[in-house]
Order: structure tokens, then sequence, then C-alpha cells
């Protein structure tokens, strides 16, 4: 084992020099950039900062990302800027996702501990808060989890995890504009499904990862299905289907996690990147990575895990195109 801390500072600089495509990965306490040829480049890992799920590289160099305790951005010195806590409801506090708008200037929150979006500026000035409806009843780590800009308006994509049910919603108000149950949509299967990530498309449609189900559901701007893939259909080994996000190419990434492994095989797949017709062009596997970085211990196994959650793909010409929208 290599463990790999805080290594390759100048490659946050040396960036804007070239337009190599690059991957930027949520995984758990530490964020990874890898090339496509699953080189790691650099890596974000302090103390104190656990279950990341989101993770995005801004165009300055620096990278937000949310943790279980709130949201974090840092630097191109990987220095800390600006923090902000997750507030504590009755079951605790915990985020889950969050969304760079304004090219950086500002960031969206998902709080699943008090059923909230929180935006915040640079400074740290809470902006507006969304309320979304109260799952008090939910267990908190069923509660919510992506958070995503929905382009061209002003509302939020969100996932209701345990419900099965993505949401789009106004922004501030919190009003529900569009409601998706995922159950009638996805192949029937024995294994529990979870409305995890979505990604909307240019033409209004939407990928949604169902997690522990393991599907990547495609739906019309009208809510119906277009497509389903399961894993075994798209060929690939993986505990989890987890983020997503639209390439420039038209391509879905999906981020394959290979959370709880009884063998390493089954969580072979960390990303892979799928064409409009279900076929894997691309993939990342945990052979590339696991004498590059230092990962999780599950304790019921004592096997490594690379526990990456979300991905952000981009190249330094292309970094502002893939940040979501404009507020």
């Amino acid at each position: 084992m290599k463990p790999v801390i805080f290594f390759l500072t100048c490659a946050w600089m040396t960036m804007s020099l070239r337009a190599e495509p690059r991957f930027l990965l949520a995984a758990d306490n530490q964020v990874i950039e890898v090339n496509r040829a699953g080189k790691v480049t650099d890596i974000l890992k302090l103390p104190g900062y656990g279950g990341i799920y989101d993770a995005w590289r801004l165009p300055d160099g620096g990278v937000a990302f949310a943790h279980r305790g709130g949201l974090a951005v840092f630097d191109s010195a990987k220095k800390l800027v600006l923090e902000h806590a997750a507030r504590r409801g009755d079951k605790g506090a915990e985020a889950n996702s969050c969304a760079v708008l304004d090219g950086g200037a500002r960031f969206a929150l998902m709080d699943s501990g008090v059923s909230q979006i929180r935006v915040v500026d640079r400074s740290g000035a809470v902006v507006s808060e969304t309320p979304l409806p109260d799952l008090k009843d939910d267990p908190l780590h069923f509660r919510y989890r992506m958070i995503r800009a929905v382009p061209g308006a002003n509302a939020f994509w969100v996932g209701q995890y345990g419900r099965k049910t993505v949401l789009k919603v106004e922004a501030e108000t919190g009003k529900v504009l569009q409601s998706i149950p995922l159950e009638p949509l996805l192949t029937p299967s024995p294994t529990v499904k979870k409305a995890f990530a979505m990604t909307q498309l240019v033409d209004g449609s939407l990928f949604v990862s169902t997690s522990t189900g393991c599907q990547l559901l495609h739906v019309g701007p009208d809510g119906k299905q277009l497509t389903c893939w399961t894993t075994q259909e798209l060929g690939l080994s993986c505990r989890y289907l987890l983020g997503t996000q639209r390439l420039r190419s038209g391509n879905v990434l999906v981020a394959c996690g290979d959370y709880h492994l009884k063998n390493a095989d089954e969580g072979r797949d960390l990303l892979a990147e799928i064409d409009a017709n279900g076929k894997v062009v691309w993939r990342l596997q945990r052979e590339q990575l696991v004498d590059q970085i230092e990962g999780a211990v599950e304790k019921s196994t004592g096997m490594e895990e690379m526990r990456i959650t979300n991905v952000h793909a981009y190249d330094s010409a292309h970094i502002a195109e893939c940040l979501n929208v404009q507020r």
C-alpha cells in the first residue's frame, strides 16, 4: 500500500496550461483527482472530514465538497476559505450534497437533518433557504441525497432516498414543481431500490441512479420511462450506482460504489462512461487505484474500499461548463 497525502500541489495551477480530461472523485474521507488513464494526479485529505458525498473542481483551481458535517471550500493552494455547517434536526445533522452556482460565487447545500437547501455566498452569508418536504419520520440517513440545479430554471432537483422519489422544487419557496416516483419505472428486482442521484440532459430528460437497486433510469421531461438499465445489462461489477454526470460527448458518467464488499470482484468497477445505447465505452477499475491511494477499511471483512460516491469530470478549457447553472 502506498498512501498518498498532499502531493502534486502544483497540479492545481498547471491545469490551466492543458486540457487533459480529469475526474474529481468524492471518496468518503478524501477527494481524489485522476486522469483518464487512472493515474492519481492530486488528492485532498484532511482530518475531520468524513462522508464526502459530492465534490466539484472550481474554475479558480479550488475544490468545493459536501461532507456529513456541511460544506467546505478550498482554494487552489488547499487552504480552507469557506465552511458552512449542517444544522442539527430532531435526529441529528447530516449534509449530503452541494451544487456550485455562478461559477463558484455561491453554493447550495443539501441539509437532510433539517430538510432544507441553503445557498451561501463566498463570505459564508446565507443567501436563501429552501424548505423541503419534512421527512422527520424517516431515518436521517434515508431522507435526501443529491441536489442539482435545474438548467434554465430557478429550481433544484433532489432525490428522496428512502422514498424512491425525485422532486423538482422551486428555489427559495420549496414548492414541488414535479414529482417522479421511481418504483413503477424500474425493473422489478429483489434488491431495495433508492433514489440517489440525477442528471438533466439538454433535452430536458433525466438520468436517475438507484443506489443499491443498481439501475440507471432515463425518463423524459414528462417523467415517463425512456429506458432502464441494470448493472447486469450494462456489464458492470459494482455494489451501487451512485453519482451521475452528462459529458460533453453526450455520454453519461456514473460512479459505481464499492461500499460493504464481500469480495473484491463485486466492486471491480468504480466509474463507467455509458453511451446512448447502454454500452460502457470506458471504465475505471479498483485495480488501477488500490496501490495509489489509501482507501477505507471495511470492518466486517478487512477489505480496503475506494468508496467513490460522486464524480466531476472536466478539463481546463471547459470547467465552467460543468458547474451547473448561472443564477
